[in-house]
């Protein structure tokens, strides 16, 4: 089970079809904390019990579990791969960016969720094959035009750094035949609950529903901030959005322009910029056609570029040249 400050009754674990026995849960002391949870196991025990050819470690080279199994993993002798979605430099204490070089040094392959992360990866001194193998999306089938009020979808945490307060602003200034939609929780969610009757604020989603808010959506925004320790590392919602048709405005910050650079799905505009927001939204309302032709070219370049399927054959070629 995983708890965090959005979720604290926790998430429970989904074994994926296909996977049925072939997945051993283990107990997770720190849930909620991303780099700093430690599993209640013996590693290097769990791999003899396993002995696996290649060892995948889904996490970043200075989370505790990275450093934990890549230690267990050359003690077996069994090669093993770590993942870097991270893209920018922290000034992590001096002990800890040691075992994080130690674990990219050693690793056969590097996962790498976009540009900006292979090329922090390397500068880390990373000693293996770096392949951008980015965050993947299943297709589904296109969402029917929507009818009536012009609708945006805004979906994620509600925090400062995802530019929520930036959204509220920009549609407070636009008529009243357009309304926001907001799936999310966060500190920022009584912002959302006050901003008036074209908000609709419909808290926490669980992912298998989220199809449901793009699909009354006309349009999605992502008016992310970047911060001192933060910015976009890829933009989920991105490829969410756009897999369905449903066209994106996002800022230019963190690795948004490459993913839209990729797709051709969406427009971007300067981050903190209500008024840039807000016209942006106001083109689409004005000419819904053309931005259902960018929806619609932006889910090409997601089924072109962005599919779990397409992350899959990467991985595999990674894993059997590291084995």
């Amino acid at each position: 089970r995983w708890r965090n400050e959005y979720r604290p009754s926790g998430f429970d674990a989904e074994v994926a079809v296909g996977l049925e026995g072939r997945v051993r849960p283990v107990a997770v002391v720190g849930q909620g904390r991303p780099q700093r949870h430690v599993h209640v196991t013996r590693c290097a025990a769990t791999l003899q019990a396993f002995a696996p050819k290649v060892v995948f470690i889904e996490e970043e080279p200075f989370s505790v579990a990275a450093i934990r199994w890549s230690r267990a993993a050359r003690r077996r002798r069994i090669p093993y791969g770590v993942q870097v979605a991270e893209t920018l430099e922290r000034d992590y204490p001096a002990p800890l960016m040691r075992r994080s070089a130690r674990v990219l040094r050693d690793a056969s392959f590097v996962v790498a969720r976009s540009p900006a992360a292979a090329a922090l990866a390397r500068r880390w001194g990373a000693g293996g094959e770096v392949a951008v193998v980015a965050h993947g999306v299943d297709p589904v089938d296109v969402r029917p035009e929507p009818e009536g009020v012009f609708t945006i979808a805004y979906v994620g945490r509600l925090v400062e750094e995802k530019g929520v307060t930036d959204l509220l602003e920009a549609v407070r200034a636009l008529d009243d035949e357009v309304r926001l939609v907001v799936a999310g929780e966060g500190p920022l969610a009584g912002a959302v609950r006050t901003a008036g009757p074209r908000v609709v604020a419909l808290g926490a989603v669980s992912p298998g529903r989220i199809g449901d808010v793009y699909g009354q959506a006309h349009v999605t925004c992502v008016p992310s901030r970047t911060m001192p320790s933060w910015e976009e590392q890829f933009g989920r919602v991105l490829t969410e959005s756009l897999v369905r048709g449903v066209p994106v405005i996002a800022t230019h910050t963190g690795e948004i322009p490459w993913v839209l650079s990729q797709t051709g799905g969406g427009v971007m505009v300067p981050e903190r910029d209500p008024s840039a927001l807000g016209a942006a939204i106001a083109s689409m309302q004005a000419d819904r056609a053309a931005a259902s032709a960018l929806g619609a070219a932006g889910r090409e370049g997601v089924l072109g570029t962005f599919t779990n399927a397409a992350g899959a054959t990467a991985l595999a070629g990674l894993v059997e040249r590291a084995r």
